[in-house]
């Protein structure tokens, strides 16, 4: 399968990095865009980016209230 022109397979997974939670906003908004954007003309690439584009919510709002927890237990 040539994936040439295929998004969706190019960003992988962090390994062994600290979680910067402004990148993964930053890599959520492109993913709803690039969705946007491809809604019309290519609906299955739209479905995969939103899918993970709600896996990358999923994991920021894990990650914010963690931190917010993390936080309230060193006060």
């Amino acid at each position: 399968m040539n994936s040439h022109f295929c998004k969706v397979g190019r960003i992988s997974a962090f390994q062994n990095q600290p979680i910067d939670l402004k990148h993964l906003e930053s890599r959520y908004s492109h993913f709803i865009e690039e969705a946007y954007n491809l809604e019309h003309s290519d609906a299955s690439k739209s479905d995969i980016l939103y899918h993970e584009a709600s896996k990358l919510k999923k994991r920021i709002f894990q990650l914010k209230l963690f931190t917010s927890r993390h936080l309230d237990a060193a006060l």
